[in-house]
């Protein structure tokens, strides 16, 4: 889950007026089950401007559930107030903030490469997807067994490497192998990024990369409250 939060910010940052509203930031949070909640990074997602007289001077707040999901974006719709110095009312404006879908932390790597291995994971779906941007790199996986051993079909010999900028970029091996090889029994997936930025990964039992995960608000490409 993920959560915006407004944070207070004391005392009023230097040269806003008496009169302005409180100062507020919107910060990020994740949760596994609604109740405790991890900050790993304190700095704004959105922010107020720092000049007294902008339409986001003071008070930013999320609104519309968090985020909409449209397309390979978030659309983040906020709050503010500002425009009110020397002794005027303060006004009230709805502004929009966008950010790459999943885009809230990524593991990067640089041309010397680098690995990142799952914990166990076990799933029913059989297509591997990333959302990953190595426009000068490549990405690829592999498949490691209860045991640490190597999936031969699903090896990082036989993957065809991944590359470009993609929210959704799909995952295949040679010889039409697949994950349905290995659905159902905890294995660990084991990739290789080299220049670029890794955001997410998924298995989905659909071509698509439907994940099946709920998306927030919602979006305009959606029926409802999952992807699907």
């Amino acid at each position: 889950m993920v959560g915006l939060f407004s944070v207070l910010r004391e005392p009023f940052p230097p040269g806003y007026p008496g009169n302005s509203d409180k100062i507020n930031n919107i910060s990020v949070g994740f949760s596994r089950d609604g109740f405790h909640w991890h900050r790993p990074e304190r700095e704004p997602v959105v922010d107020v401007s720092g000049e007294p007289d902008t339409w986001n001077a003071s008070n930013v707040q999320s609104a519309g559930g968090c985020f909409l999901v449209v397309g390979d974006e978030l659309f983040i719709y906020c709050s503010a107030r500002g425009g009110g110095t020397d002794g005027e009312l303060l006004e009230f404006s709805t502004g929009l903030a966008t950010m790459r879908r999943d885009g809230f932390a990524s593991m990067d790597a640089g041309e010397g490469g680098g690995t990142l291995t799952t914990r166990p994971v076990r799933f029913s779906g059989n297509h591997l997807f990333v959302n990953v941007k190595a426009p000068r790199g490549r990405l690829t996986a592999e498949v490691l067994d209860r045991e640490g051993r190597v999936v031969p079909q699903l090896s990082r010999e036989n993957c065809v490497p991944v590359t470009g900028d993609a929210t959704c970029a799909p995952v295949h091996w040679k010889q039409d192998a697949d994950l349905s090889l290995v659905a159902g029994s905890p294995v660990r997936f084991r990739l290789h990024l080299e220049s670029g930025s890794l955001y997410a990964l998924w298995v989905s039992p659909d071509p698509s990369g439907a994940s099946s995960g709920f998306v927030a608000a919602g979006g305009p490409q959606f029926n409802g409250p999952t992807d699907s």
